[in-house]
């Protein structure tokens, strides 16, 4: 292990409310509400409710409700409700409701809402990829402009 790597156990009531940031971190098991870092964030066996890293993340047999990583991102066995990343996303055997990302690479996964100038599929589902959420997106804008235009008489 890297010796600027911090390895903790995570303990829910230890670290409730807290506020993790610095170098290179590394989660085992619990939850931890905030975890902010500048450089790569590892997370196996547990939970966050935002998690945001300068560098890449990984995430293992856990989750994450919001997801900001600057590099790459790779889940296994886990899920997120939304990921914005400025690399790559590789997803096996987990679940993303909302991706934005460069390249996605989802293997025995799902996918509420993805955009990505690339995406490598295989044996995955994705309800709205980036055409079909532009369409859609027009389409409600068309919607509501209409709308906007019948009721304002």
């Amino acid at each position: 292990m890297d010796e600027h790597t911090e390895q903790e156990h995570v303990d829910e009531q230890e670290h409730a409310g807290e506020l993790e940031h610095a170098g290179d971190k590394e989660y085992v098991g619990g939850f931890v509400p905030i975890i902010t870092a500048e450089g790569n964030v590892t997370l196996r066996e547990g939970g966050s409710i935002a998690l945001v890293a300068g560098g890449n993340a990984d995430i293992k047999e856990g989750g994450a409700g919001l997801c900001v990583v600057g590099g790459d991102m790779s889940i296994e066995q886990g899920g997120a409700g939304n990921m914005i990343v400025g690399g790559n996303v590789e997803l096996k055997d987990g679940a993303v409701g909302q991706m934005v990302a460069l390249e996605a690479n989802v293997t025995d996964g799902r996918v509420g809402f993805l955009v990505a100038a690339k995406a490598n599929l295989e044996r995955s589902e994705v309800l709205l990829t980036t055409q079909q959420a532009v369409g859609f997106g027009v389409a409600v804008g068309v919607v509501l402009f209409l709308l906007g235009r019948i009721f304002r008489r």
